[in-house]
This record gives C-alpha cells, sequence and structure tokens, in this order.
C-alpha cells in the first residue's frame, strides 16, 4: 500500500511540473521555492498571529491569512476554535499575503509584496504542493475570489486598478485569461472587491468610498463616497438583509475610527445617521482592532480582526444575519 502511495505521489509531481514546463512564460518561479514543491507538515511555532487579513472555510479546511508573518496557516479539525498551536503551515515563503480562495482543486494565494500569485493543490496525503507562480500581477495584489458563475479567478491589483482573471485548464494548472483595467482606479488605494451577483463592488481608500463596475463589462455603473470617519475602507459584503463594511481607519489613516458598519444600502454608507456601528456584536472593539476582510462560505461570513491596540491580539469571527436581520455570531477564531 505504501510503495502505491508513493508511486501516485510522484505521478502527481510529475504532472504537476510537466504542465509547469509546458508553460514557462504563465508559470516561472518568482521568489518561493518552485513548482512541485511538496510543503512538509509543520505545526505553528509562534503564538500568535501578526497583522493577519482574512478567515476563510475553503473545501472543509480553515484557513487564517497570517500576513506580518509571511505565511498561510490551516486546520482541518472540524473545531477552528483549537489554539494556534494546534494548526499547521500551508506555505511560509511567502512577502505579505492577503488572501486565498479555491476552486475545490486548486488553492490561489496573493503574494501581495512579490507581486505575484502563487497556486497549491493538496495531495491525497494531506500535504500541500505548489504548482504555479505568476509574477508581476500588477502593484501588489491584495485580494483574490474564486467565482463559480464563471469558473474564474479574480485576482486584484491594490494600485494599478486591474482584475486579473484566470481559469483552470483540465489539470491543476491555471492559464491567464484577462485583464481587465478600471481607468479611474489606476494609482488610487483599492483593498478588495466583493462579486455580488452581475455586479462588482470595490471598496476604494484612495478614491474615499465604494466604486460599482460590471461584472462583465467592468465599466464603473455607480460610486457612493462615504464619509472621513469611515474612510479606510476595506471591504463591502451584502450579508442577508444588509451591507457590512470594515473600515481599517478613518480616510487620514487614523485607527482609533477602525470599525465595522452596516446599511441597508450602499448608499446608507454616504451619511452617518444611515448606517450601524456593529463592531462589538461581531466582537471586535472600535479602534483597538482593526477589521479586515469579511469573507463568504457555505452560507457564512467570516470576518477578521488585527490587533492593534495595546493588549489586543488579533481574532476572527464567522457569523451570519437571522430571518429579522439580527446578527448571529457562530463562533469564533484566534
Amino acid at each position: 500500500m505504501m510503495a502505491k502511495a508513493i508511486k501516485k505521489i510522484l505521478a502527481l509531481l510529475l504532472a504537476v511540473m510537466t504542465a509547469v514546463t509546458a508553460m514557462p512564460i504563465q508559470a516561472q518561479a518568482a521568489p518561493g521555492r518552485g513548482a512541485g514543491y511538496v510543503i512538509p507538515f509543520e505545526y505553528v511555532s509562534e503564538p500568535q498571529t501578526y497583522v493577519s487579513s482574512q478567515n476563510v472555510l475553503l473545501n472543509g479546511i480553515y484557513f487564517t491569512v497570517d500576513t506580518y508573518n509571511d505565511r498561510i496557516i490551516y486546520n482541518d479539525t472540524p473545531d477552528p476554535t483549537l489554539g494556534i498551536l494546534s494548526w499547521k503551515v500551508m506555505a511560509d515563503d511567502l512577502n505579505k499575503p492577503h488572501s486565498i480562495c479555491s476552486d475545490g482543486l486548486i488553492y490561489l494565494v496573493t503574494d501581495t509584496d512579490n507581486n505575484r500569485v502563487v497556486t497549491y493543490a493538496r495531495l491525497f496525503t494531506g500535504e500541500f504542493v505548489e504548482v504555479q507562480s505568476f509574477e508581476s500581477v500588477g502593484v501588489r495584489p491584495h485580494y483574490c475570489v474564486y467565482d463559480a458563475a464563471t469558473s474564474s479567478f479574480y485576482v486584484w491589483s491594490s494600485y494599478t486598478g486591474e482584475m486579473y482573471i484566470y481559469k483552470r485548464n483540465k489539470d491543476f494548472t491555471i492559464r491567464l485569461v484577462s485583464v481587465k483595467k478600471i481607468d479611474a482606479l489606476r494609482g488610487l488605494y483599492t483593498r478588495s472587491f466583493t462579486i455580488d451577483g452581475n455586479k462588482i463592488l470595490l471598496c476604494s481608500q484612495g478614491a474615499g468610498g465604494i466604486i460599482v463596475v460590471d461584472k462583465r463589462t467592468f465599466r464603473i455603473t455607480a460610486a457612493y463616497p462615504v464619509p472621513d470617519e469611515i474612510g479606510g475602507v476595506v471591504q463591502v459584503s451584502h450579508v442577508g438583509a444588509h451591507y457590512y463594511l470594515t473600515t481599517s481607519s478613518d480616510r487620514y489613516g487614523n485607527m482609533n475610527s477602525a470599525k465595522v458598519v452596516r446599511s441597508d444600502s450602499l448608499a446608507g454608507f454616504m451619511f452617518p445617521s444611515y448606517y450601524t456601528d456593529v463592531t462589538a456584536e461581531l466582537g471586535g472593539s472600535t479602534g483597538l482592532l482593526v477589521p479586515y476582510y469579511i469573507t463568504e462560505a457555505y452560507g457564512m461570513y467570516f470576518v477578521r480582526f488585527i490587533g492593534m491596540g495595546a493588549g489586543q491580539h488579533d481574532c476572527g469571527c464567522w457569523f451570519n444575519e437571522d430571518i429579522f436581520g439580527n446578527i448571529v455570531v457562530y463562533g469564533t477564531i484566534s
């Protein structure tokens, strides 16, 4: 049985490396360990994450993007609340990664400060293997999403106003199929996007609010400037009957204003009287725990808080709304 397992692993690695060799321009190894590298099992050794940007559940595996520790960590047990020392390291050769997504087979990571995208697959023995690396993906690609409706990976370059769109081939590799440009956001710091039906909602601190584009044409269809107090917009997500907006600071970078607010509509974020601070209901603390990405998975929503205040540590929770629009928190993740 062991011999058969080893043969299957070698066959997979050979297929991956052959596919990568056949695509030298799109799959050159960047500053990582390189295509075909099997990441050995390694438990997390540091007791805390450090400025971590995202929690998400993908294919039954809980991931935390541990940004300033330059790594992605994961926990594939049924209990995501286990202490961090029970989690394993998926990759630790990254430079300020910000997000991860998956189509069920491939895991795509934004290696933000290397300006690249890296993909991984998981062997049936549990280890992850690096498959491909795409260099020069705009400037500081922050956020990625797999969109099942179009069978595509979307990756956003935070400073160039560009969306890189990839599709998976019939094997474990992906290919770049198009780069969509939003000229109005070029040079304006924009940290995330959310696909909401046939629209894409982009949060732009540089532009001072939320920009809505048509998913097919990428033409701007609406813009919602927000007050300065929530100007450090990170992400907006449609949850139940409300939109939730995370802000890391005011428009000028003061993190004492970091909070999560919600409104009945996108237009509601334009006026303080039309949105409500729900930070405490999600386990945060306004100005002390900085909210970052909100990610949907299996009908739940995961929000990550960065512990910037004295004695505050990174944490997260998963939540939804009930039929009356009340927030229901299902659990927390350290």
